[in-house]
Parts: C-alpha cells; sequence; structure tokens
C-alpha cells in the first residue's frame, strides 16, 4: 500500500490511499484518536495531482470532516490505519498540543459557570457570560476528547437568579441520546461553542461498570432487515434483558444520523417467542441519504455500541440514474427561486442532457472501438485494435410493421439481409415521433436497434451524433432521400450512400391522373419525376424492385448505379384444401390511394358481373388504414375484415385473391404475398408490372373488368387447374423471391456503390 497523511487539524484530516495490488479499488481506511477509532473514510476522492504522478486513475484521496471536531483542551495523537490489515499510513501519528483555554483574558473574564452533576444518561449544569448578561451561552459537550453534543444554557434555575447570576435562565440540563455505555470509561468535558472555555466541573470521570462490561461480551439479537436512502428497519432484543426497549443509534460512517427505540409491535417476532414482539423499529430518513456518495450504515446498541446482525450495512454510490437520484433532482429544482436560479439551472441541465445524449450515441455508434480501428489500420505499428464490425443505418418513415404493407416487409428483408452481410443494423422513423413498445419490442427481435425518443428526436440527431460511426446509409422512398442524403454524406462522409425507391412516385402519379382524369396532378407528377431523378444521381447506388424500373432509371439516369434488389418472402402451401375454401379477397394497405380505388373498382364494377354467374361467390376485403368509403362498400357478399392479424387467416378461407390496380406503380406485395401462400391471384396488368411473371402466372392477368370477373368464375370453379396454378405460384416466389436471392442482389448492389 502507498499513501500519505497530508495534513491533521481538529476539524479535518486530509491524505491519499492507494494499493497497487489493487489498482481499481480504493481503500477503507480507520481513523483512531489516542487508540480510539473516531471514524472510517474511503480513499476515492479525485485529486489531479495524483492521477499525473501515476497514482492510478487519480481517485485515491480523502478528506475527512470530523464531527463536532476534537477538544482543544486536549492533546491528540492521530493515525490513519487500512482497516483490512490495520497498517498505518506514512504521516500518521500526527500529534495536535492541548491548547491554552480557560485563563483568564479578554475574551473569557466575565464568563463563570459549573457543572453540577455528570450520570450516564444526563449532564447538567450551568453557564454565564456576564459581559454579554442576558445572551444564553452556547456548550459543547465532549465525551473522551469526542465532541457529542451541544446544548444552550437557557434553563430558568431560581437559585442562579437569587444569586445574582442574570436573570437566572443560564441552566442546562442535557439527556445523553442513548446515554453512555457503562462498559466505557468516560471523561466528560463541557465547554463554550465559541472559544473552548472549560466550565468548572469539567473532567469528570465516570468508570466502567464490570458487570456492564462482561454483559457486551453477550451479542445483541436482531436484524437489520431493510436498508435503503430513504428507510431503516428491522428488530433488536437483549436477551440478557428481554423487557426493555433497546436505545439504538444509527450511523452513517461515524455520525450519528438518528435514534431510535425498538419498541414496535411485530406479530413474527411474538410468533418467534422473541418477548412480547414489541422489539421492532422503523426510520424514515428526512430526505434521504445522498445519492452520489457511499454509505456505511451501521444499527448499535446506544448504551454499549454492540451492533445487531446486518450491521454493518454498506449502500453504494448510485452508477445509475435510479429514484433516489430523480428525487434529488426534483428538489433541487423545486428550490430554484428568481431568473438567475432558472437560467442557470436551465444552462446546467441543458448542457448535462448534451453530454448525455452525446455518451448514449458514442456507445450506440461504438465510437472509441471504431477511432481505434481505424488509427491501427493506419498505423501497424500500435497494439491490434478489435475490428467494431460493419454498421448500417436504415432511415424510413415510420417503424416497419409486416401486418401493414409490402413496403414494411420490403426493409424487413433488407434489414435481415444487410445482417447477413455482416452489418450491425439501426433504424430510426422520420414521420412516427414516438414508436411504442411493441414497435420497438418487433426490432429488436430481429437483432435491429432502434433509434427514438428521448436519445433521438430525428433522423437528423441520429446522423449528427453518430457522425462518421456508419459504414451504409440505406434511405427508403423519395422523402427520406431528399431530406436526409446531404446530411448523410455531411456527417458519414465514409458511409456508402443506397437511395431504395420503393416504387417511382411520379409514374404512380401520372397513372392516377389519367384514370381519374384529374390533369393538375401531371404539374406533381413533373416536379416528383424530377425529385427522384436527382435522388438517384446523387445516391451511391439506387434500388428497386422492378426490372421495368431499373430500366426506366438507366435510361433516364445513365450515371446512377442501378439495381434490382427483390424482397425475401417465406412460400409455404395452404393449410386447407381447395374444397375446404371458398370466394375471393382482396388484400392490401389502404393508407395507399392506388388500394382504395381498386376496392371500388372491385365493389362497383367487378363484382357485379360475378354475381351474374357466380351463385353468391364471397369476397372478402382486408387491410390496414381502411377509410370510410372502403368500409361503406360492405354488401351480402362483400364482407368487410379490416386488419388482421395474420393473412393466412383469409387465405384459408378463399380459393382466390383479386389485385384490381388501375393505377400504381413498383411491385405489389399483395400478389406476391398470395402466391407465396398457395393462393393464385387474378390480376391487372398494372398489378403484375415489373413481377416477371413466368410458366403458368402470366394466365392470370386480366385487364377489363369483365375479364376479370370472367377469369375469376372460370378458375374458382376448376380445382384442378387452381391447383396448377398455386404450384407454379409457390415455385415461382421460391426461384425470384428468396432470402439468398435478395441479400445475393444487396451484397451486388453495395459493392457497385460509386
Amino acid at each position: 500500500m502507498q499513501g500519505h497523511v497530508d495534513s491533521v487539524t481538529r476539524d479535518r484530516i486530509k491524505g491519499w490511499a492507494w494499493d497497487p495490488a489493487e489498482p481499481g479499488e480504493p481503500v477503507l481506511l480507520g481513523i483512531y484518536d489516542n487508540g480510539r477509532p473516531i471514524g472510517e473514510i474511503i480513499a476515492d476522492g479525485f485529486r489531479k495531482g495524483l492521477k499525473e504522478a501515476g497514482i492510478g486513475d487519480g481517485c485515491h484521496a480523502f478528506d475527512w470532516k470530523i464531527p463536532g471536531g476534537l477538544s482543544p483542551a486536549r492533546a491528540h495523537t492521530i493515525e490513519v490505519r487500512r482497516l483490512s490489515d490495520r497498517r498505518l499510513l506514512p504521516g500518521s501519528e500526527a500529534p495536535l498540543e492541548a491548547a491554552v483555554i480557560g485563563t483568564a483574558g479578554p475574551t473569557n473574564q466575565g464568563m463563570q459557570g459549573h457543572v453540577d452533576s455528570v450520570t450516564r444518561d444526563r449532564i447538567e449544569g450551568w453557564a454565564w457570560d456576564s459581559a454579554e448578561a442576558e445572551a444564553a451561552v452556547l456548550l459543547r459537550v465532549y465525551d473522551n476528547g469526542i465532541a457529542i453534543g451541544e446544548v444552550t444554557a437557557d434553563r430558568f434555575r431560581e437559585g442562579l437568579r437569587n444569586a445574582g447570576v442574570g436573570n437566572g435562565r443560564h441552566a442546562f440540563s442535557w439527556t445523553i441520546p442513548g446515554g453512555l455505555s457503562p462498559a466505557l470509561s468516560h471523561a466528560i468535558e463541557v465547554r463554550r461553542q465559541s472559544d473552548g472555555w472549560q466550565l468548572p466541573g469539567s473532567d469528570e470521570a465516570l468508570a466502567a461498570d464490570p458487570g456492564a462490561i462482561a454483559a457486551t461480551e453477550l451479542p445483541l439479537g436482531g436484524s437489520l432487515d431493510i436498508c435503503t436512502r430513504g428507510m431503516i428497519s428491522g428488530w433488536a432484543c437483549d436477551s440478557a434483558d428481554p423487557g426493555r426497549p433497546v436505545a439504538l443509534e444509527i450511523l452513517n460512517e461515524r455520525s450519528v444520523i438518528a435514534r431510535v427505540l425498538a419498541n414496535r409491535y411485530r406479530e413474527d417476532l411474538e410468533t418467534a417467542g422473541i418477548g412480547d414482539g414489541r422489539h421492532a423499529f422503523q426510520v424514515q430518513i428526512p430526505g434521504g441519504l445522498a445519492p452520489l456518495e457511499r454509505h456505511v450504515i451501521r444499527v448499535r446498541s446506544a448504551r454499549d455500541a454492540r451492533e445487531i446482525p446486518g450491521s454493518p450495512f454498506v449502500i453504494e454510490t448510485s452508477d445509475s440514474f435510479d429514484g433516489a437520484l430523480e428525487d434529488a433532482v426534483v428538489k433541487a429544482i423545486d428550490a430554484l427561486e428568481g431568473d438567475g436560479d432558472h437560467y442557470r439551472a436551465l444552462s446546467f441541465l441543458a448542457a448535462q442532457t448534451e453530454r448525455i445524449l452525446q455518451q448514449r450515441a458514442d456507445a450506440d455508434g461504438a465510437r472509441t472501438a471504431r477511432a481505434a480501428f481505424r488509427e491501427f489500420r493506419r498505423r501497424r505499428d500500435l497494439h491490434a485494435a478489435a475490428d467494431p464490425g460493419l454498421r448500417a443505418l436504415v432511415i424510413d418513415n415510420d417503424v416497419p410493421d409486416a401486418a401493414r404493407d409490402a413496403g414494411s416487409q420490403a426493409i424487413l428483408s433488407h434489414m435481415r439481409a444487410l445482417q447477413e452481410l455482416g452489418y450491425s443494423v439501426g433504424f430510426v422513423a422520420a414521420q412516427e415521433e414516438n414508436p411504442g413498445a411493441a414497435a420497438a419490442a418487433q426490432l429488436d427481435a430481429a437483432g435491429v436497434a432502434l433509434y427514438r425518443p428521448p436519445v433521438y428526436a430525428t433522423p437528423e440527431e441520429v446522423l449528427r451524433r453518430q457522425r462518421d460511426c456508419f459504414d451504409l446509409i440505406y434511405l427508403h422512398r423519395l422523402a427520406n432521400a431528399e431530406k436526409y442524403l446531404a446530411l448523410a454524406r455531411h456527417y458519414n462522409s465514409r458511409a456508402k450512400l443506397i437511395y431504395s425507391v420503393a416504387d417511382l412516385h411520379h409514374i404512380r402519379i401520372a397513372r392516377q391522373a389519367e384514370v381519374e382524369e384529374r390533369p393538375e396532378l401531371n404539374a406533381l407528377s413533373r416536379r416528383i419525376r424530377l425529385a427522384e431523378c436527382t435522388a438517384a444521381f446523387q445516391a451511391g447506388a439506387v434500388l428497386t424492385h422492378s426490372p421495368d424500373e431499373a430500366r426506366w432509371l438507366g435510361q433516364s439516369v445513365p450515371e446512377a448505379s442501378v439495381h434490382v434488389v427483390p424482397w425475401g418472402i417465406e412460400a409455404r402451401a395452404p393449410e386447407t384444401s381447395i374444397a375446404e375454401r371458398r370466394g375471393i379477397a382482396f388484400i392490401a394497405g389502404f393508407g395507399h390511394r392506388p388500394n382504395v380505388d381498386a376496392a371500388c373498382y372491385l365493389a362497383r364494377e367487378i363484382m357485379p358481373l360475378v354475381r351474374q354467374h357466380g351463385d353468391g361467390l364471397p369476397c372478402l376485403l382486408a387491410g390496414t388504414a381502411m377509410p370510410e368509403v372502403v368500409t361503406a362498400l360492405a354488401a351480402p357478399d362483400i364482407e368487410i375484415l379490416g386488419a388482421v392479424p395474420d393473412l393466412d387467416e383469409v387465405f384459408s378461407r378463399v380459393r382466390l385473391t383479386v389485385a384490381p390496380l388501375r393505377y400504381g406503380a413498383g411491385i405489389k406485395g399483395k400478389v406476391l404475398n398470395s402466391l407465396a401462400a398457395g393462393i393464385p391471384c387474378v390480376m391487372t396488368p398494372i398489378a403484375a408490372e415489373g413481377l416477371g411473371l413466368d410458366g403458368k402466372l402470366p394466365s392470370l392477368v386480366a385487364e377489363t373488368a369483365e375479364d376479370i370477373a370472367a377469369l375469376v368464375l372460370r378458375l374458382h370453379a376448376d380445382a384442378s387447374a387452381l391447383a396448377a396454378l398455386a404450384e407454379a405460384g409457390l415455385d415461382f416466389v421460391r426461384r425470384r423471391y428468396s432470402h439468398q436471392a435478395t441479400a445475393a442482389a444487396l451484397k451486388a448492389a453495395i459493392a457497385a456503390v460509386r
């Protein structure tokens, strides 16, 4: 052990201690006055000079304020020892000589008084300063040189008034909390607090009681059951005198913080045969113990210092923002007064909040490990640094939900593919302000980190706080590419930037303008086309699910690196036979305008034709975000299901699905989901666009309402044709939309980033 006692006064002891064998562990020290223990302290304070001298991390200093101070009338030899082995710290055994106090002088010429009686429970006497005849004298009481309390000499005694001692209000009678231990000898001094002047009659000695000394060798029964920063409770019983409640002292380190009588009733104590059960205690700590300090709590008999079982109990420094620390902050804020306090507190809290946010972002981004690895790669003479691995950030409008829409299915599939390619993936939602716990749990189950409030309020904060911490940034949809491409390049200049178009919005808007006869949408389509081409030009690579859209992008933006990347879908045969199923279904996310139009087209133009020839063929409408215009389509043969937790519930009921889209763009997830479930889908050319249907599957495409109705009726009645198409659909999905195919295509796109 190394260390030193640097300074000793009657009020404070300072120094440092460090054990090189355990450099990270603070040393627990005991402090002794003339051989008697008076306190304990942990050497864990920071001192810059220690750190600069190579003494661990510098957190090995101590500074102990002596409760009440040491008596100035006595000589004191102070020792500081390690508690584990009583090893003496260099600089210990520092002597403090007794001060010359009590002689005549200008400060105490008028001081009079006397200690009249001293017992183990009470001290009585009087004190009066004729120079301040009406003022009460504040006194301090010492036991063996250690301050144990203070008392004001302000009680009335008629004998004093008759003797001409002021107005007679100069007596004192002090009850010693818990009494003095009969097992120890005590030298009592009473001194004026202001200058240490000792009252005549002090130095009264109380000898130890031999019988009491023997009694202290018996253990004190009891238990320290609960010990927190706010409450301490348990029970205590003296087997030598079970009928008498035990007076207890509760100490924090060596300072008494509470006194309590163990006389509360507990039924379990009586049941256990512990007296009459009235031996429990409970103490609430006003304001609680400081959460940022370590506390050593002792519960002992006030008479003889025997500790109850379970004492001492150590409450470590709070290493998290727990309830105690929250309460402390709330109390500090409640105490603020005036503009100055508020501005100062706001400035401080804002700065600390910024620190916490950046610390969290640095941890999320593995900033230290990444910097160390980059330095290692730059300078081979350094010690090897662990590779922190590749990191990818995905930005989309909302947290993906596979049951909501095809866009969610695509983004979840691509994040899975990124993981298979070795990336640690994080996600941030650009429009969903505060994703809930369910969304977080879904991504957590997929191994994807969700960046959300309160740490990250926006994608901008993720990009800024995790600067240079991403190897790849994936921007899904045009709106996010427009907002964040430039920011992504600014804050993460080394990252590969990928823009996934989802679908070409300008094509969908132009088709909507034509179908709905709304020429004003053409101007919007042209503006979106310019934005999509600009984003494609700026991105390192552009992803699309549709070969048709890839060709258009390649022709319109020849500088762009354009790649067709599907999304992975699990193909599985239906659990019910064709004979057990009847009817058709349209499945869609109705937050997408083309799907609302398709539902209305199906109910108003196709189903009337089906009714004419179809013997009441039922039609199910299922999907999320269903507006009133769709729910109003309900009819005897049109059942509105709304959102369903599992699409297989729908697929198990029907023989066919339909996708009667009149406009749209990109790949249609509703078609792929149906084929992957072994359910053939009758679709329009718009719905089939970009899929690259082969084999028997092109026969599922029909353009007009009449053709769709006729094809539905024919296939619904032909079980063998349905079975063949179902098998063709499953084979198509397995070949073209597997997770392996998705990962391979995404790997090629990343490798080709400009």
